[in-house]
This record gives C-alpha cells, structure tokens and sequence, in this order.
C-alpha cells in the first residue's frame, strides 16, 4: 500500500496533478532508492490507511498515458498528512508560499531504452547458441 501513497505524493507534486507513467516511473525509482526516508515514511502513511484503493477509491484517475490525482485524492492526502503530523499546520503565508511552488518538480522524460535493440541482442544471442549445437 506504501507504493499507493507514493504515487499519490508524486501526483499530488505535479503542477497540474497530472503525470505520464513515465514520469511516475522515474519518481518512484528516485524516491525508493535514495535512502531508507520516503520508504519509511509511505509505511508510516500506509498504516494509518491499511485499505487504500486509490483507483477503487477514485483518488487517481487514468487518463490517456497518464494518471491524474483527483480533488478526492488530495484532500484524502492532505487529512491523512494532517492528522499523522506529517506536516505542520501552515499558516496564510505558508500557504501562499506552498501553492506557488510544487513540491515535487516534474523529471523530464528520459528517451525511451530501445527495447527493439535488446530483443534483437537475444535473437541473435540465441541464434549462435542453435549454430552451435547443430
């Protein structure tokens, strides 16, 4: 369940809430391989919500390549923060100063692997070991 609210956080950090799978790819691996934090926080987050769906839930909605944070989806992330003492009250001020700048800023999209490239790498792979044994 951890993974759910990472996506979530991911969304919840995009500027329009609205990321390609791609980005959120990049995101996770970043977040889950930097250190033992983000984990560690997900699972604190995870325990007070054992039961999150958030498709089931309609917290994140599946766009055309892309997966969108619903209002549901932030104002569940919000309270759920809110009440754990994930983040401290804000004021006004804090306020202003938070919706002008995302939390999470979008990686650029990484140029596909070419996976065309690495099948052919096996095809041959396996060509030369039936040359072999024939």
């Amino acid at each position: 369940m951890s993974f759910q609210f990472s996506i979530l956080k991911i969304l919840a950090g995009q500027p329009s809430g609205v990321a390609s799978l791609e980005v959120v790819k990049q995101h996770l691996a970043i977040f889950y391989t930097s250190g033992p934090e983000w984990p560690a926080r997900m699972k604190r987050l995870s325990e007070l919500a054992p039961n999150l769906d958030i498709f089931g839930q309609k917290f994140v909605a599946r766009e055309l390549g892309a997966w969108r944070i619903t209002d549901g989806g932030r104002t569940f992330l919000d309270d759920l923060e809110r009440s754990s003492g994930a983040t401290p009250p804000s004021s006004q001020d804090d306020q202003t100063e938070t919706d002008s700048t995302p939390m999470i800023v979008p990686v650029p999209i990484a140029p596909k692997r070419r996976l065309e490239d690495r099948r052919q790498q096996r095809r041959n792979r396996s060509k030369r070991g039936d040359q072999r044994k024939a």
